[in-house]
């Protein structure tokens, strides 16, 4: 359990450190229906949805590399010029 919080802590300073903060504002309500379950893909009540994202935190790696595919997360390798064509869409 102490395994999960450290690991939460640690998804936090990941997303503050490379978060894709322009498309987290422009597509804010994406992301949250992302972190409720609310998409067509994986729907699930508020209660399962939390369940879901505690059990998820055994293994902080797979909810990384989930962030990165959609964009919220930058890759560690990328560099100023990708970010920037990334976000050129928005």
């Amino acid at each position: 359990m102490l395994k999960k919080f450290q690991n939460l802590f640690t998804l936090y300073k990941i997303i503050k450190s490379r978060g894709n903060q322009p498309l987290i504002r422009h597509s804010r309500k994406q992301l949250i229906d992302f972190i409720l379950c609310k998409n067509d893909l994986n729907k699930k009540s508020f209660l399962q949805a939390m369940i879901y994202w505690f059990n998820m935190l055994k293994g902080l790696d797979v909810i990384v590399w989930r962030l990165e595919t959609f964009g919220f997360l930058y890759s560690p390798i990328q560099g100023d010029e990708d970010k920037i064509k990334l976000n050129q869409y928005l």
